[in-house]
């Protein structure tokens, strides 16, 4: 069969429904808001979000403002919100749009608010509280003051207060705890002052599958919803993968013993082989570190077959082995399922000493996004009432 990419990932949407279902089932009474920032995990922002207003949430996460505008342009109407924090020179596309930002301090509820003066709309804000990430938002001591802000100015309206679990392993961590403390007697100060406070929330994917019940009114999951959790989590059965990586063969060449394969010559080969040369490289997603000491293989023909020599920008290496009949445009896979086998993103990023979030999201936009199983599976018949 020919292949009609160089290089691509699949992208399962019923795996993405899946995982969301799972996240909803274990978030309880709260909202669950899916996190799209960084393309989605490197996923395809503006078809999970599709997917996600398909799906009937009621918010999504972005990092930043271009994410938002980007999912605006696309056709997305949900509510967004931007996590992180908007520059004076985006603020007239995000009223223009209705994006929800975060407020981190004092004086940036005041410039929030003449902006949306100025434009004639209503900006709708959550006061993010740094309970310990040490990154953004309001000290919990300076929170009155700043919602305060929030509240006197016209142009403004409180829609959430946020904040940011840093524990690589969520409630397993005790500073966690600490943390959703601080949160609480934040929010308990602002309604003793009057302050309304629509939606608490503050868990991430780490804190979702570490803990039930779970504090707040919504929860914004992120890597769990590509089939991934934490790496100080063990996995959990009931995610499914949602992105495998591919590559054709596109070069097939016999070396002999003590041949060097690659920049550097860093690994020569120790008998006579067959090595396939694959059309991704590091400006595509491998990571350079996989090339290094056996460290990284793919899935040729449903048999693990080693990554050699040095990972260049645009191509890799693998040695063959064992496996014959290999041609060119047989396909390989570097993340995913062949067969019996499966290369995981947490495998890599244990490979090469990093987590699976920078896996997934240093996928390149050379590789081309391809979508499975676009529509959702038809749900069963009622069944029919026999009764007269």
């Amino acid at each position: 069969m020919q292949r009609r990419h160089r290089a691509w990932a699949e992208i399962d949407l019923a795996a993405f429904r899946h995982n969301l279902a799972v996240a909803r089932a274990r978030a309880g009474r709260a909202a669950v808001w899916p996190v799209l920032k960084a393309n989605a995990y490197g996923h395809g922002a503006a078809v999970l979000a599709a997917a996600c207003e398909e799906q009937g949430v009621p918010r999504l996460g972005v990092g930043d403002s271009s994410e938002a505008l980007e999912l605006r342009e696309s056709g997305i109407r949900a509510p967004l919100l931007v996590l992180g924090t908007a520059i004076d020179a985006e603020l007239p596309a995000l009223l223009r749009h209705q994006v929800e930002v975060g407020v981190h301090s004092e004086g940036r509820a005041h410039d929030l608010g003449r902006a949306a003066r100025a434009a004639g709309c209503v900006l709708g804000v959550h006061l993010k509280i740094d309970t310990g990430m040490t990154r953004l938002g309001v000290l919990p001591e300076a929170a009155l003051r700043v919602a305060g802000a929030v509240r006197d100015e016209a142009g403004l309206e409180l829609r959430g207060v946020m904040s940011h679990f840093a524990a690589l392993d969520g409630y397993h961590d005790p500073a966690t705890l600490e943390q959703e403390r601080r949160l609480r007697q934040v929010v308990a100060d602002l309604r003793q002052a009057g302050i309304a406070v629509p939606a608490v929330h503050c868990a991430n994917s780490a804190a979702l599958y570490s803990a039930d019940p779970l504090y707040g009114d919504a929860v914004r999951p992120g890597i769990a919803l590509y089939g991934v959790l934490p790496p100080a989590l063990a996995p959990s059965d009931a995610l499914r993968p949602v992105l495998s990586l591919h590559a054709q063969v596109v070069f097939l060449k016999d070396v002999s013993a003590g041949t060097g394969v690659g920049y550097g010559s860093l690994w020569r080969a120790p008998q006579d082989c067959r090595i396939a040369t694959l059309p991704i490289g590091y400006a595509d997603g491998v990571p350079y570190r996989l090339g290094a000491g056996g460290r990284g293989s793919v899935l040729i023909h449903g048999r693990r077959c080693a990554v050699v020599g040095a990972i260049s920008m645009d191509y890799c290496c693998v040695d063959l082995g064992p496996v014959r009949g290999v041609k060119v445009g047989d396909t390989a896979t570097l993340l995913g399922e062949d067969g019996d086998e499966r290369i995981l993103a947490q495998e890599v990023a244990s490979a090469c000493d990093t987590i699976p979030y920078e896996i997934t999201c240093s996928i390149g936009s050379r590789v081309r996004r391809v979508y499975r199983n676009m529509a959702p599976a038809p749900a069963d018949p009622a069944p029919v009432s026999t009764q007269a």
